[in-house]
């Protein structure tokens, strides 16, 4: 049997939405007949996002928002509605690392991680869910790690938010499927985005691949056909999964 996905007539927003997973998940929603507005801090980075959509014939707008905003986020949320009539699909994968030795790790940074990573989810997924219960649909793909289900020196924090984002999943789904509502997750494990920089050094990529059975990182491509999926009705029987895409990395 061939399946297709078609999400014609569906409205997306994707946070974090400027390069990497985001980016990719963009375009593969847009690729499947989604609206998708894009959404990140650095306006210039989702206007690029923004124009390769456009490309393709689709719909798309850019917008500057910062996730742990609450005034902004609600301004997104009602932009968006008011622009194309409805919201069917959140992708929160707006996220940062700032990995340190926690003896060492500044409060502040702490404070960034947890409102981009976790608050940031928070609010996006609030903003959305009052005009997804009142239309009775929704589909919400939070974009977790493997990181928040497996533990790693120098950065707690990271883990811990990550953590986080996969029981917030959880909780969210057994609350709103009632309304229509599937709240899953994604865990990546290592993807070549700018979050895994620190591994410039070549001894130490190295020694991260030997652990990964497949030796290699993802690309962000090979990420975003599952949240494609997950946005889609073929994924209705899918309440609160945390849906690993590492390589094989944590069956080691």
């Amino acid at each position: 049997m061939a399946l297709s996905i078609d999400l014609s007539g569906k409205v997306a927003i994707v946070t974090g939405a400027g390069r990497g997973i985001g980016r990719s998940i963009a375009l593969a929603l847009a690729e499947a007949g989604a609206d998708v507005a894009v959404a990140a801090r650095t306006l210039s980075q989702v206007e690029e996002t923004r124009d390769l959509i456009l490309s393709k014939g689709c719909r798309s707008m850019a917008l500057s928002v910062d996730v742990a905003q609450n005034e902004q986020v609600i301004a997104m949320v009602d932009e968006i509605v008011k622009t194309w009539g409805g919201v069917h699909i959140l992708i929160n994968n707006a996220g940062i690392t700032r990995p340190a030795p926690l003896l060492e790790y500044p409060e502040e940074n702490w404070d960034m991680v947890i409102n981009i990573n976790v608050k940031g989810m928070f609010l996006c997924t609030k903003a959305v869910g009052a005009y997804m219960k009142e239309q009775k649909y929704g589909k919400i793909i939070n974009i977790a790690s493997t990181g928040g289900e497996m533990a790693g020196p120098n950065n707690a924090v990271y883990h811990a938010s990550k953590a986080a984002a996969i029981l917030f999943t959880k909780s969210v789904a057994l609350e709103w499927i009632r309304y229509n509502i599937n709240v899953n997750a994604i865990g990546p494990g290592f993807v070549n985005t700018d979050l895994i920089e620190d591994f410039k050094d070549e001894k130490a990529r190295q020694k991260l691949l030997k652990v990964i059975p497949i030796r290699r990182f993802a690309d962000p491509d090979e990420i975003a056909p599952l949240a494609v999926f997950l946005a889609s009705d073929l994924a209705n029987y899918m309440v609160g999964e945390h849906v690993i895409i590492d390589g094989g990395l944590i069956s080691t």
